[in-house]
Protein backbone atom coordinates (compact mmCIF):
# COMPACT_ATOMS: atom_id res chain seq x y z
CA UNK A 1 0.00 0.00 0.00
CA UNK A 2 1.59 3.33 -1.16
CA UNK A 3 -0.38 6.14 0.38
CA UNK A 4 0.71 9.65 0.24
CA UNK A 5 1.04 11.61 3.23
CA UNK A 6 -1.56 14.24 3.03
CA UNK A 7 -0.69 17.56 2.82
CA UNK A 8 -1.67 20.17 5.62
CA UNK A 9 -3.54 22.78 4.32
CA UNK A 10 -4.71 25.76 5.64
CA UNK A 11 -7.91 27.94 4.83
CA UNK A 12 -7.61 31.17 2.50
CA UNK A 13 -6.22 34.11 4.44
CA UNK A 14 -6.89 36.67 2.07
CA UNK A 15 -10.00 38.53 3.77
CA UNK A 16 -8.11 38.29 7.29
CA UNK A 17 -4.86 39.94 5.65
CA UNK A 18 -7.14 42.74 4.06
CA UNK A 19 -8.28 43.27 7.86
CA UNK A 20 -5.09 42.67 9.68
CA UNK A 21 -5.29 45.71 11.43
CA UNK A 22 -8.97 45.56 12.65
CA UNK A 23 -8.79 42.08 13.16
CA UNK A 24 -5.84 42.52 15.77
CA UNK A 25 -7.98 45.32 17.43
CA UNK A 26 -10.62 42.84 18.44
CA UNK A 27 -7.93 40.19 19.51
CA UNK A 28 -6.19 42.51 21.70
CA UNK A 29 -9.11 43.61 23.43
CA UNK A 30 -10.67 40.06 23.94
CA UNK A 31 -7.27 39.14 24.92
CA UNK A 32 -4.95 41.61 26.04
CA UNK A 33 -1.84 39.04 26.39
CA UNK A 34 -0.18 38.47 23.42
CA UNK A 35 0.97 35.56 25.17
CA UNK A 36 -2.30 33.74 24.63
CA UNK A 37 -2.81 35.43 20.95
CA UNK A 38 -3.08 33.43 17.90
CA UNK A 39 -0.04 33.45 15.15
CA UNK A 40 -2.06 31.92 12.39
CA UNK A 41 -5.34 33.38 11.51
CA UNK A 42 -7.42 32.50 8.68
CA UNK A 43 -10.47 33.45 6.59
CA UNK A 44 -12.90 30.97 8.84
CA UNK A 45 -11.61 31.87 12.28
CA UNK A 46 -14.09 33.47 14.66
CA UNK A 47 -13.07 35.12 17.66
CA UNK A 48 -13.99 32.02 19.40
CA UNK A 49 -11.50 30.21 17.59
CA UNK A 50 -8.79 32.49 17.86
CA UNK A 51 -8.32 32.89 22.08
CA UNK A 52 -9.57 31.20 24.80
CA UNK A 53 -12.02 33.60 26.39
CA UNK A 54 -15.56 32.36 27.19
CA UNK A 55 -18.27 34.60 25.62
CA UNK A 56 -19.59 36.57 28.49
CA UNK A 57 -15.97 37.81 28.96
CA UNK A 58 -15.84 38.65 24.99
CA UNK A 59 -18.55 40.23 25.58
CA UNK A 60 -17.83 42.11 28.87
CA UNK A 61 -14.37 43.12 26.86
CA UNK A 62 -15.65 44.64 23.53
CA UNK A 63 -18.95 46.25 25.13
CA UNK A 64 -16.17 47.63 27.10
CA UNK A 65 -14.83 49.32 24.08
CA UNK A 66 -17.35 49.88 21.81
CA UNK A 67 -19.97 50.85 24.28
CA UNK A 68 -23.78 50.76 23.81
CA UNK A 69 -25.48 50.76 20.75
CA UNK A 70 -23.44 47.73 18.66
CA UNK A 71 -24.48 44.27 18.03
CA UNK A 72 -21.83 41.79 18.02
CA UNK A 73 -22.37 38.94 16.40
CA UNK A 74 -18.95 36.52 17.97
CA UNK A 75 -19.55 33.45 15.60
CA UNK A 76 -19.10 34.94 12.25
CA UNK A 77 -15.63 34.45 11.03
CA UNK A 78 -13.52 37.98 12.30
CA UNK A 79 -13.28 39.70 8.80
CA UNK A 80 -16.98 39.57 8.75
CA UNK A 81 -17.25 40.66 12.32
CA UNK A 82 -15.25 43.71 11.28
CA UNK A 83 -17.01 44.45 8.23
CA UNK A 84 -20.23 44.05 10.65
CA UNK A 85 -18.77 46.75 12.93
CA UNK A 86 -17.79 49.01 10.63
CA UNK A 87 -21.18 48.64 8.92
CA UNK A 88 -22.47 49.83 12.43
CA UNK A 89 -19.90 52.22 13.28
CA UNK A 90 -18.77 53.98 10.28
CA UNK A 91 -15.08 55.68 10.90
CA UNK A 92 -13.80 52.61 12.73
CA UNK A 93 -11.11 52.30 14.02
CA UNK A 94 -9.98 54.96 13.41
CA UNK A 95 -13.10 57.05 14.34
CA UNK A 96 -13.12 54.96 18.44
CA UNK A 97 -15.64 56.98 19.75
Amino acid sequence: MNAEPKKLELADQMQTDVRRREIQILINVVEPDPEYQPFILTDEASLFAAVDADEETMTRRLNSYFGDGIELQLRLPMWKLVDDIKRQRPGWPEDAS
